[in-house]
C-alpha cells in the first residue's frame, strides 16, 4: 500500500503526463500544491515508486513515466469526478431531437466522442434478437420503390427500402403486409421466417411474385436482429504523440481494423455485476498489446444486454473524465430506452 505522499505523487506524474506526454521531474512535482517535500525526498520516493513498478523510466536520465501498473493504481484508487458539461451537451442535444433513431444518436454520439477525447470509438448498436413485432406499415416513394416501416412492441422503429420487381406492384406489398400484420403480430423477430413457410400457401393465392417479396423481408429482418456497429475517429486518435511514427500508425490501424467489435466488450460480458464502466489498462485488455487502454460501457433495455460503446487509445488517457462521460451516456442511453417503452 502506498503512502499519502506516494499516492499525491504518482497522481501528479499520471495527470501531468497525460497533459503533455512527457517524462515528469522531480521539478515538476514540487511545483504542485499538493506536494509538500524537497527535491532529494520526491527523487526517494519516485526511486521507491519505480522499484515497485508503479513508475518507469524511458532512459536512466529522464523523468518519470507512469506503467502499467501505475495507472491502475490511479484508476482504482485516486481518480476524482471531472467537469464533462461541454461533451454532456453536445450529445444531449441528439437525445432531444425526436426525428433522430437511437442508432442514429449513437452513431452521431461515437463522432463527438471522437471530435472530443482524440480518441477512436467503437459503437454496437442494439439487439433485438428477443423483442417481438408489434406492426409494419407501408410507405410509397413511386412505382418502383416503397419504405416499409417495422415497429417493435419497445417502440423501435426501423425503416427499410423495399424494390418492386417487374410486373409486380405497391399493391402487392400492401396486401402481404396486410397478411403479415394479421400473422405475425407479437412474433419475436428471429422467430418470423420460421412462419413463412406456413404463411407461404395463402400469400401465393394472392400476391403472383410472392417469392420475392419474402426474400425481401427476409433480408430486413436479418438486418434488424444483427446489430449494427461503427467505427470513429481513427484520425484523431493518430494525433497522439503515441503514433508519431509509421510503424506504430501500422500497428493501430491493424489493430482497430482486425479485432472484432464485439472482443470489445468480452470484459463486461463475462463480468456484468462489475461498474457501469470498464477500464482495461495494456495487458489488461488481452489484446497482446501493452501501450494500449479500453474504456468499455454496455447499455441494457429490458434487463438484457444490448450493445455498448468503447474507447481505445494510448494509455496516457484522462481517466477521470472518460470514465465520467461514459457513465453518464449509459444512464443516458437506458434513460432514453425507458422512454420508448
Amino acid at each position: 500500500m502506498l503512502t499519502q505522499r506516494q499516492e499525491n505523487i504518482l497522481k501528479v506524474i499520471v495527470e501531468e503526463y497525460t497533459k503533455t506526454a512527457q517524462p515528469v521531474g522531480s521539478k515538476a512535482i514540487m511545483a504542485s500544491t499538493v506536494i509538500d517535500a524537497s527535491s532529494a525526498t520526491i527523487r526517494n520516493e519516485c526511486a521507491i515508486l519505480e522499484k515497485e513498478s508503479f513508475l518507469e523510466k524511458e532512459h536512466v536520465s529522464s523523468g518519470r513515466i507512469p506503467s502499467t501498473k501505475g495507472y491502475r493504481y490511479y484508476v482504482d484508487n485516486l481518480m476524482v469526478a471531472k467537469n464533462i458539461d461541454d461533451i454532456k451537451n453536445r450529445i444531449e442535444a441528439l437525445f432531444v431531437d425526436r426525428n433522430m433513431s437511437i442508432n442514429d444518436i449513437l452513431d452521431q454520439t461515437g463522432q463527438i466522442l471522437s471530435e472530443m477525447t482524440n480518441l477512436t470509438t467503437v459503437v454496437v448498436g442494439p439487439n433485438f434478437k428477443e423483442e417481438m413485432l408489434k406492426k409494419i406499415e407501408l410507405l410509397p416513394i413511386s412505382a418502383t420503390q416503397a419504405v416499409v416501416v417495422f415497429v417493435l412492441t419497445n417502440g423501435h422503429v426501423e425503416n427499410k427500402l423495399f424494390n418492386i420487381e417487374e410486373n409486380s406492384s405497391i399493391n402487392d406489398l400492401q396486401i402481404s403486409i396486410e397478411l403479415f400484420n394479421n400473422r405475425l403480430e407479437n412474433t419475436k423477430i428471429t422467430e418470423i421466417t420460421a412462419k413463412f413457410d406456413a404463411i407461404r400457401s395463402v400469400l401465393e393465392q394472392q400476391v403472383k411474385h410472392h417469392e420475392y417479396i419474402l426474400k425481401q423481408f427476409a433480408n430486413a429482418l436479418t438486418s434488424i436482429i444483427k446489430p449494427n456497429y461503427s467505427t470513429h475517429g481513427l484520425q484523431y486518435m493518430l494525433q497522439n504523440p503515441e503514433y508519431n511514427n509509421p510503424e506504430r500508425i501500422k500497428q493501430i490501424i491493424r489493430f482497430i481494423e482486425t479485432i472484432s467489435p464485439f472482443d470489445y466488450f468480452k470484459k463486461q460480458q463475462d463480468n456484468p455485476n462489475e461498474n457501469l464502466v470498464s477500464i482495461q489498462i495494456g495487458n489488461e485488455a488481452g489484446f497482446n498489446n501493452d501501450d494500449m487502454a479500453l474504456l468499455t460501457t454496455t447499455y441494457k433495455f429490458d434487463d438484457m444486454q444490448e450493445g455498448g460503446i468503447a474507447l481505445v487509445g494510448p494509455k496516457r488517457l484522462e481517466y477521470d473524465k472518460l470514465y465520467e462521460i461514459l457513465e453518464w451516456l449509459a444512464n443516458r442511453i437506458k434513460e432514453a430506452y425507458q422512454k420508448e417503452e
